[in-house]
């Protein structure tokens, strides 16, 4: 009687263990944040930053546009200038996350991944939660609307092809993994590197 009683209580903790062990790992708590912004030219981004803004006061935006706007508030786009413009706004995001700064908004088209990738990094490395979000406008995959409603300008051709490369369904590890193009040479080591920050993250998840 009493070695079967062991016997159940045993594989009753054996089951318990197994149980636990299927268990998915618990959930990462954060407290600060990193919304991405996504969305074709005059589709309602800077609103939806604006509106962010307005929900959280300490929030910070920072968008690459707003390099090319001089000390007398004109937009000036320079297409030669727009790789500086990137980095220049990335560094700004950057020194934000560094300071805990919460929540940091990105309001740029974000058209591929790679784009994202960055900032999606600076979040891994500063514990930061990342949020995607498109403006929800009934319009904002209507090209014609679009070229009527940007407020730089951008030509309808130019906003179809945008229409036409723009990713959908975009998450966290698809942009965490993505390869920039014209990188090749060293994607491998950022891979790798990219890799290695991630099993960090997850560790300290546990």
């Amino acid at each position: 009687m009493e070695d079967s009683l062991v016997r159940a209580f045993g594989g009753l903790s054996l089951q318990q263990r197994r149980a636990q062990d299927r268990r998915p790992p618990r959930r990462r708590r954060f407290s600060k944040s990193l919304y991405l912004l996504r969305g074709l030219p005059g589709s309602g981004k800077s609103t939806l930053a604006r509106q962010l803004k307005h929900e959280f006061p300490s929030a910070f935006i920072f968008s690459t546009d707003d390099f090319f706007i001089t000390d007398e508030g004109t937009y000036i786009f320079d297409p030669n200038a727009l790789e500086e413009a990137h980095q220049w706004n990335q560094r700004r995001a950057r020194k934000a996350m560094k300071n805990g700064k919460s929540p940091v908004i990105i309001d740029n088209t974000n058209i591929h991944a790679w784009e994202m990738k960055p900032y999606v990094i600076m979040a891994l490395e500063n514990n930061y939660e990342v949020i995607f979000r498109e403006p929800d406008t009934h319009w904002k995959f209507n090209v014609r609307e679009l070229a009527r409603r940007n407020s730089h300008g951008v030509p309808r051709e130019k906003i179809q092809r945008m229409k036409e490369q723009y990713e959908h369904d975009i998450t966290f590890h698809n942009v965490l993994y993505c390869e920039e193009p014209n990188h090749h040479a060293g994607s491998c080591h950022k891979s790798i590197l990219t890799s290695i920050l991630f099993r960090l993250w997850l560790t300290s998840c546990l």
